[in-house]
């Protein structure tokens, strides 16, 4: 839906009210309950970065003694607190209104559902407009009584409306990636010379935790043919969780122990991921899968599964290939068929590259998220 449709839907319910100062500048309350530093509260730290100083006047609202506020205020985020946390906390929806009221917001943006759920019983009782982030497959009790929802994909958006949310009141907006957050710091080289490979071994990385959803299984089962037809390869997997100990007893039962290595958890990513040849997660239904991106602002070709919001970044053919979900046969074909042109593969990577830069970047997003919001606000 278009921003000017969603203006068009909005003016009808709300009145924009007017300063007495006579400021035109929209103030927006971010929401938010955090139990952990994750994805939506990183994103929310680099929205409020990167919207500074533009057309819309961003204040933070957390959840008191939230375990994420270290890392919030170590991320450069300035907000302030107050008990919102919790689904069963009578006092949140006052405490929501207060805090509006003492930011001279005329805008709640909510992110994670907690914070959305207490927006819908707000606005029910004739309090802001509210916007709710959603960048999972969840479920629309949450958001029922939001006036607009922005999802990370048009794939989350066909969830919600499949769930019965009106399709007039849902935004999708690709989170972006900064290229900058991706720089290596050391060269392909160095960190291949730390996992004892030299640039001629082709090398498939995986970046993501260890659970069935991200298809962990399917990988193992596709690794086994692709070691047999190219024995020198290796499989680098990033990541931690539930499935380590499966993992690794699968490994072993297949005698890829050796080529088919779980480095557990790394903060140096960008490193990591410039020194794979191609990038493979092939999970069953990713939101949007910001790794995706990311690993094309890293020149990587990349496969992915045809499912969920991956076909909004990956381009078969073009910047990597799609294929089906838990489908290991095609998905060693497409690892084969990219290892074995290692000239296709970085052209892959290039053009992954030129199309993540001009659609998941940050100036258009906080472009069109400040429309969005004037918008349901006015």
């Amino acid at each position: 839906m278009s921003i000017a449709k969603v203006a068009a839907v909005h003016r009808r319910r709300h009145v924009r009210p007017t300063s007495a100062a006579g400021v035109d500048k929209l103030t927006v309350m971010h929401a938010i309950t955090p139990s952990r530093m994750a994805g939506a509260e990183t994103f929310l730290a680099r929205l409020l970065k990167h919207a500074e100083g533009g057309p819309i006047d961003h204040r933070c609202l957390v959840n008191r003694d939230s375990p994420a506020i270290g890392e919030l205020r170590a991320a450069g985020v300035d907000f302030e607190s107050a008990g919102i946390g919790g689904k069963v906390n009578l006092l949140a929806v006052s405490r929501l209104a207060r805090s509006a009221r003492e930011m001279g917001a005329r805008l709640i943006a909510s992110h994670l559902s907690t914070a959305s759920w207490w927006c819908c019983w707000l606005e029910r009782v004739g309090g802001l407009p509210t916007v709710g982030h959603v960048q999972g497959f969840t479920s629309a009790h949450w958001h029922r009584g939001q006036t607009h929802l922005v999802t990370c994909s048009e794939a989350v958006k066909e969830d919600l409306i499949e769930k019965g949310f009106e399709a007039n009141r849902i935004t999708a907006l690709h989170l972006p990636v900064e290229p900058a957050d991706v720089a290596a710091t050391r060269s392909r080289a160095e960190v291949r010379s730390e996992f004892g490979v030299d640039e001629d071994t082709p090398v498939v990385g995986t970046f993501a935790h260890l659970s069935i959803k991200k298809g962990y299984r399917e990988l193992i089962v596709a690794a086994e043919r692709v070691l047999r037809e190219m024995p020198t390869a290796q499989f680098w997997c990033f990541g931690d969780g539930m499935l380590r100990e499966e993992l690794t007893q699968g490994i072993e039962e297949r005698g890829i122990g050796d080529r088919f290595r779980l480095m557990g958890f790394r903060r140096d990513v960008p490193d990591m991921m410039r020194a794979v040849d191609v990038m493979a997660l092939p999970s069953h239904r990713e939101p949007f899968g910001l790794v995706y991106v990311e690993a094309g602002l890293c020149d990587r070709p990349v496969i992915a599964c045809r499912a969920g919001g991956a076909p909004e970044i990956v381009e078969h053919g073009e910047s990597g290939l799609l294929v089906p979900p838990q489908s290991p046969p095609e998905l060693a074909e497409a690892i084969l068929e990219i290892l074995s042109d290692r000239s296709r593969g970085e052209a892959m990577g290039r053009r992954g590259n030129e199309i993540c830069r001009s659609r998941f970047n940050w100036p258009k997003y906080v472009e069109d998220i400040s429309q969005l919001y004037e918008s349901v606000a006015g």
